[in-house]
């Protein structure tokens, strides 16, 4: 068996855990990025999916389904979770995780908590919660859970993320007007060799 390779990358950067496509022991995230859960049942309970190959059965329970989705309020949330919980079991449906697994693997990091930022007990939650992740990676409900339990690290890494970003002041005035007025030189320097082909053409 090809071992497993998880790399961990620092807090704050675009990429997260990479984990080998041929892991046994870890899933691989449900693509798709979506407004709602309103907006994701519609468009994994559509009749249509079930239309090729044909599967009468979960075309009828489709539409049953699909018809409930129609009718429900959008901010409805419960009552979207039940019916996503129905599309699973009924139409074997899976829901997509790529947002909350991404926001949980940067969150849930465990090198977050090692060298300068380190501590025990949270090193320890995040790398329990970061192998949950990893395997319930294509299971919407399992990560909503694991979402709960690391409240905490979110915080954290989104009060993170904002000393980061603080850390790069916006220009003030000073530095909008000279930016303003080395433009206007270079446009002007510009247009003043243009005028001058242009004369010396004639």
């Amino acid at each position: 068996m090809q071992e497993e390779s998880i790399s961990f990358e620092e807090i704050g950067k675009e990429e997260t855990a990479h984990v080998e496509p041929s892991s046994a022991l870890f899933k691989q995230p449900i693509r798709g990025r979506y407004q709602s859960l309103f907006e994701e049942l519609k468009a994994r309970c559509a009749p249509e999916n079930f239309m090729n190959p044909y599967e009468p059965e979960k075309v009828s329970r489709a539409n049953e389904l699909y018809s409930e989705v129609l009718v429900t309020d959008t901010q409805a949330i419960e009552k979207l979770k039940e019916l996503r919980m129905r599309a699973t079991e009924e139409l074997g449906v899976k829901f997509s995780t790529e947002l909350l697994y991404e926001k949980l693997t940067a969150a849930c990091n465990p090198k977050n908590f090692t060298g300068e930022a380190y501590d025990k007990e949270r090193l320890e939650l995040a790398n329990r919660l970061y192998q949950e992740v990893l395997m319930n990676a294509d299971n919407a409900i399992a990560l909503e859970e694991i979402e709960r339990e690391a409240k905490e690290l979110i915080i954290i890494g989104e009060s993170t993320r904002k000393e980061n970003n603080a850390d790069t002041p916006p220009l003030d005035d000073n530095g909008c007007l000279n930016f303003a007025i080395i433009f206007s030189v270079v446009f002007l320097i510009g247009l003043l060799i243009f005028i001058i082909i242009r004369i010396m053409d004639k």
